[in-house]
């Protein structure tokens, strides 16, 4: 008896030895336990002004605009520095976050009267060799959501993020554009741009107060603010604004109207973080119904679909043949029927002639962006290619087609369409193409008006309205006014 007990002992201990000195197959899990007691509320402080980590703080209730943020330029900016511009702070100043010192091209180093008032920021950790310096750089790298809408910490409860659909300046010089600080070359060419006059006539120049306030009262809501502020386009142009509360004031079109700061081509959007670069279709579509496939559109030309959301003539098929009926106070196409010139289609055209729309300037890449925007010039001693946004266009802008240009009145075709223009005028009953585009408008209300005439001027406006005088299509402007001459000429002979 007593050797079994002594031999079961030894059975025992060799199966401990097995369960304990070798790893098994693991069993099947067990059930989830219960909830553990909730945590205490955190303090939402921060011992840092700039939390930088790109975005990572605002990803609890941001996750997909950071997402897609993360995929814009913006957040490489620092990684697109060569080695030198990285030690280069006029660079770093807009290639970081939080950098709020002042740093002209050539600085080599922050003067102690420029250092701006935040202590943590990137400029604060630069040049400083300590662990802490190290990280915190890193988490500063690049355009984050900060940049923008400015410092989360160090108490994130409290932060009330900067937002601004606006890029006028007041009167007294502020810019009230995020963008400013770090594309002010952008900025300051916009000024000098149509689109940041384009207000109400009532106003004094340079008063953009009042345009703002004339924008807000004039076009608030109403079917001119899609294409004549910042708000109306956005809402109508991105659906994720669809629902967005904007504030009363509405200010001119600027950079956020045509650009999103969130999301570029990489997230699911578009070149250079346009907003709309959809096709666009004619809105005068006889004989057509809006939507057929066969009616003219816009279509294929990049970043120039984003100029066609607003520069074509809005005068559907029944508003056009009232106004060749009836006359019309603001008579011919909407003004900046761009769009429709340089496809060649949208304007009233008269039965029996032919109309031929095909021009070269068709097969230009980019359309819009390629002859009013993108150039090589010099900046910062080198030669590169630069966007202008004065959309004012040079002999530049043509190359290689033209070289050397001057002037745009090719072989004198300008010339040509504006005398073509004045003879319509004339043969119209007025002195010249001034006083015609002047008076045609309250004169076509006479009900003793011949229908012809209001056919001949159609033409004539069109073109004059397109103002580039033949050059975004020379075909299609020939034909309109050679066809409402020779159609002048049986009323009125040669």
């Amino acid at each position: 008896m007593k050797h079994r007990h002594r031999l079961g002992i030894a059975v025992v201990l060799s199966l401990a030895f097995l369960s304990f000195g070798c790893e098994g197959d693991q069993g099947p899990e067990g059930p989830e336990g219960p909830e553990g007691p909730e945590g205490p509320p955190g303090t939402g402080v921060s011992p840092y002004s700039y939390q930088g980590d790109f975005g990572e703080p605002c990803q609890h209730c941001h996750a997909n605009t950071v997402e897609n943020v993360l995929l814009t330029g913006h957040t490489e900016a620092y990684e697109d520095l060569s080695a030198d511009s990285r030690t280069n702070l006029y660079c770093l100043q807009c290639h970081t976050t939080g950098f709020d010192s002042q740093v002209e091209f050539g600085d080599t180093e922050i003067a102690p009267e420029n250092r701006g008032p935040d202590i943590y920021g990137y400029d604060d950790y630069y040049g400083v060799d300590t662990e802490e310096a190290a990280e915190r750089r890193a988490a500063l790298e690049g355009v984050q959501c900060e940049s923008c809408h400015g410092p989360m910490g160090p108490d994130f409860n409290a932060h009330q993020p900067l937002v601004s659909f606006s890029t006028h300046f007041s009167n007294d010089g502020e810019p009230t554009s995020l963008c400013f600080p770090c594309h002010r070359t952008q900025i300051e060419e916009w000024v000098e741009s149509t689109h940041a006059k384009a207000g109400s006539a009532d106003c004094p120049a340079g008063d953009t107060d009042c345009q703002v306030e004339a924008l807000t009262d004039e076009w608030g809501r109403s079917s001119c603010d899609y294409c004549h502020s910042s708000e109306g386009y956005i809402r109508t142009h991105d659906p994720r604004y669809l629902t967005y509360e904007f504030p009363e004031e509405i200010t001119m079109i600027g950079c956020p109207t045509c650009h999103d700061p969130h999301q570029g081509e990489a997230g699911g959007g578009n070149y250079a973080q346009l907003r709309d670069v959809t096709a666009e279709e004619v809105q005068y579509t006889y004989p057509y119904e809006p939507g057929d496939a066969e009616v003219p559109r816009m279509a294929g030309y990049g970043p120039a679909q984003t100029c066609a959301q607003c520069h074509h003539a809005r005068r559907n098929t029944a508003n056009v043949q009232g106004q060749i009926e009836d006359g019309y106070s603001h008579f011919g196409p909407h003004p900046s029927p761009q769009m429709d010139m340089f496809i060649g289609a949208g304007s009233y055209q008269i039965p029996g002639y032919t109309y031929d729309g095909i021009h070269s300037h068709q097969s230009i890449p980019n359309g819009c962006v390629k002859c009013h925007m993108v150039r090589e010039t010099e900046l910062h001693g080198e030669i590169t290619e630069h966007a202008f946004h004065t959309w004012e266009p040079t002999g530049g802008n043509c190359e290689p087609c033209h070289t050397g240009l001057t002037d745009f009145d090719v072989d004198g075709k300008q010339t040509e369409i504006r005398g073509k223009i004045n003879q319509i005028a004339v043969l119209l009953g007025y002195a010249d193409t001034a006083d015609f585009v002047a008076n045609f408008e309250n004169d076509s209300l006479d009900p003793l008006m011949p229908v012809w005439q209001r056919e001949v001027a159609y033409a004539a406006i069109f073109v004059y309205e397109d103002r580039s005088s033949g050059v975004h299509n020379y075909t299609y402007a020939s034909s309109l006014l050679d066809n409402a001459i020779a159609y002048a000429a049986t009323f009125v002979g040669p």
